[in-house]
């Protein structure tokens, strides 16, 4: 028989292809409801956007980048409390770019929002891996109405959106670190918390928040801890060089915001009224903030301004329910997950430390119903979204994460389902009823007849300064409200320097309450007529004294002279020493206007040519107002006096040139009671 010999073949090789993971994801449910509920949630805030429009400190910000370089002193000052150095610096380049462009604004708070969404879902992947538990915390972020109202006012979301986004980045940076990728990694989270810090001072807390998560959750826990205190202990002890890192960023930016309180006199910080705190932190904690992340307030309460929106108003059954929930919801995580109480601690501990008290430290001296604004507790529904995550599901490769199994069968499930159910309706409807109290077209209007004004106006006209209607910027903000400021970004720089220092004019003009261009007119503090009988107003040798005319100054002061003279000449006007010229023309009759900007008690006139035949036949002061606006409210009408003839050289009874008088009478302007806490940003 044949001997038959084997011949072994070399093994064929195997060729693999290195194709990227991601197309295999595409077809993972938990991803595709993930993008369908980030995208639902963008699409619902698209609505919110375009009812919303500029108000109040949107206004305020605009002026502020026209008026001033983009400085360190203008970038790190305090404003209204917040030193934002990002906030100011991402205002200004928007402002530079095109003043009030609602579009412009729009589009990059929509687009950072949409960023934080995406960045959220990818954070809850990280942590707890492509399980469908993770729908639910990422649908209380994206959904609760809390973050809505900040999201829609450009001054709060210039502060909440970037201090979410910095609070997921560094997060998620963190637990890179933690899972062993690099320290360089630590050093991102630093730079996101540095961030978090310029635009909101909510982000000196930061550190703090990455700390607590990194020791209750993101360390893989040993065999030997004994708990959470352990935790920290080694933390500490093991990489203190990084912590010592965040806790000098801490006390730097504490320093700088001391060192800058100066340039924000009487803003900020103020000692608290008992009473007001318990109402604030009682509205705040105890019914906007459950109301909230179950997906209330349903209703929202009143408007102060039009495009800031309601405040939030839940009812009482929607309040007790709301609490009804989280206590079912605290309880039955304690009851099955290990180490669910820490996720409630961190959560009560950022709410009392990051929220409420600067809330109480900032607002606690003005009204309770700053309680009822939701934009002070936005930034920690981000916080409630991960410790939810955290309370209900296990890290990725965290061993024996539940005392005990959920119950067997479908219960867990269709209870889950049916409570995110109502969550998204119930988010949903409160979201659409905020939109239906915001009204940003009458903002729009009025900005839009401003710009029609201005593109019309030549390049010579005088145009005096007014306060802004009360409806688009309170009277709290003072001079910051005056139309040189805040309306003069839409105007040509040749018009807008006019608008700053106006000359004299017999043709002056002025905003009214509708945006429009109107001949000037003066509100008198102070007014002169001639005396019954005569045409003139008497003068010795030329001058005349007022010893009781009052000057407030200021760009808004204005005075009005009606004379009549046979030839050109000038006339002085001499305030607290100091003295400006007005020329006269030759003319039978003219009414001039110009400013007065030197405060003081006592004013003089003297016509400087006497021979010129210069008759006075009326004199006012006061503020620039429209020529048809109503009388002065009651209580404040004009002052007539005798005059008091004067000699040459000034009056020994005028005040010093620095001395403003002070105001015992009100000026000729109302101000109403607010309902809204002055203030921009988050809290």
């Amino acid at each position: 028989m044949p001997r038959t010999m084997e011949v072994e073949q070399p093994e064929r090789p195997t060729v693999r292809n290195a194709y990227p993971a991601w197309p295999a994801r595409l077809g993972n449910p938990v991803l595709l409801l993930g993008t369908l509920l980030v995208a639902a949630s963008m699409a619902l805030r698209v609505p919110i956007l375009r009812s919303a429009y500029f108000i109040e400190d949107d206004l305020l910000f605009v002026g502020d980048a026209y008026e001033h370089d983009l400085t360190f002193n203008f970038l790190f000052r305090v404003h209204k409390g917040h030193l934002m150095p990002g906030a100011l610096g991402l205002t200004w380049v928007e402002s530079r770019l095109a003043a009030y462009d609602w579009l412009l604004v729009a589009s990059v708070t929509f687009l950072l929002q949409a960023l934080v969404a995406v960045l959220m879902f990818r954070l809850l992947w990280s942590m707890f891996g492509p399980r469908a538990g993770i729908l639910l915390p990422l649908a209380v972020y994206l959904f609760c109405p809390l973050t809505i109202p900040a999201f829609s006012w450009w001054s709060a979301a210039i502060n909440a959106v970037p201090l979410q986004l910095a609070m997921v980045l560094a997060l998620s940076a963190q637990l890179r670190h933690v899972r062993g990728e690099g320290t360089r990694h630590a050093w991102k989270a630093l730079a996101w918390v540095v961030f978090g810090m310029a635009f909101s001072t909510k982000g000196v807390f930061l550190p703090l928040l990455l700390f607590a998560f990194t020791t209750a959750y993101l360390r893989p826990r040993r065999t030997d801890e004994a708990g959470w205190f352990t935790s920290m202990a080694r933390e500490l002890r093991e990489r203190w060089q990084l912590w010592a890192v965040h806790v000098l960023l801490m006390g730097g930016y504490t320093a700088l915001y001391l060192s800058r309180q100066y340039t924000a006199p009487g803003e900020g910080a103020a000692v608290p009224k008992p009473g007001v705190t318990a109402d604030l932190l009682g509205t705040l904690l105890g019914r906007t903030l459950p109301a909230g992340v179950v997906g209330g307030p349903l209703s929202w309460g009143p408007v102060p301004l039009p495009s800031t929106g309601g405040m939030a108003d839940p009812s009482p059954f929607l309040v007790v329910a709301a609490w009804v929930v989280i206590a079912v919801l605290v309880a039955a995580t304690l009851l099955y997950r290990r180490r669910a109480a820490r996720a409630w601690i961190i959560v009560a501990a950022y709410l009392l430390f990051v929220d409420a008290i600067p809330t109480v430290i900032a607002r606690g001296s003005a009204l309770g119903l700053v309680g009822a604004e939701t934009r002070y507790v936005a930034d920690a529904v981000v916080v409630f979204a991960i410790c939810l995550g955290a309370a209900l599901l296990p890290m990725r490769d965290e061993p024996d994460a539940y005392r005990r199994p959920w119950p067997a069968g479908s219960a867990v499930p269709v209870v889950a389902g049916l409570a995110a159910g109502a969550f998204l309706v119930m988010s949903v409807v409160s979201i659409e009823n905020f939109r239906q109290t915001l009204s940003g077209d009458k903002v729009e209007n009025y900005l839009g007849n401003v710009r029609t004004a201005l593109a019309k106006a030549p390049a010579d006209t005088v145009i005096f300064s007014r306060p802004l209607p009360d409806a688009i910027v309170l009277p709290w903000n003072g001079a910051r409200r005056l139309s040189h400021r805040l309306l003069a970004p839409l105007a040509s720089p040749a018009l807008r320097a006019g608008m700053r220092v106006p000359e004299p004019s017999d043709h002056a003009m002025v905003f009214d309450d509708s945006g429009r261009l109107v001949p000037v007119s003066v509100a008198p503090s102070f007014a002169q007529v001639p005396p019954p009988k005569r045409k003139c107003l008497p003068t010795l040798d030329g001058a005349v004294y007022y010893p009781e005319a009052v000057s407030w100054g200021g760009p808004d002061g204005v005075a009005g002279l009606a004379y009549s003279a046979r030839r050109p000449t000038s006339v002085s006007i001499e305030v607290s020493g100091q003295s400006q010229q007005l020329n006269l023309s030759a003319t039978s009759g003219r009414l001039v206007h110009f400013p007065i900007l030197t405060p003081g008690k006592g004013l003089l006139l003297r016509i400087d040519d006497p021979s010129a035949g210069v008759c006075l036949r009326g004199f006012a002061l006061g503020a620039a107002v429209p020529v048809n606006a109503p009388p002065p409210p009651q209580g404040t009408t004009a002052t007539t006096v005798p005059p008091t003839t004067a000699p040459t050289t000034a009056p020994t009874t005028a005040p010093p040139r620095t001395t403003a008088p002070p105001r015992t009478t009100a000026p000729p302007r109302t101000t109403p009671t607010p309902t809204r806490s002055p203030g921009a940003g988050s809290g």
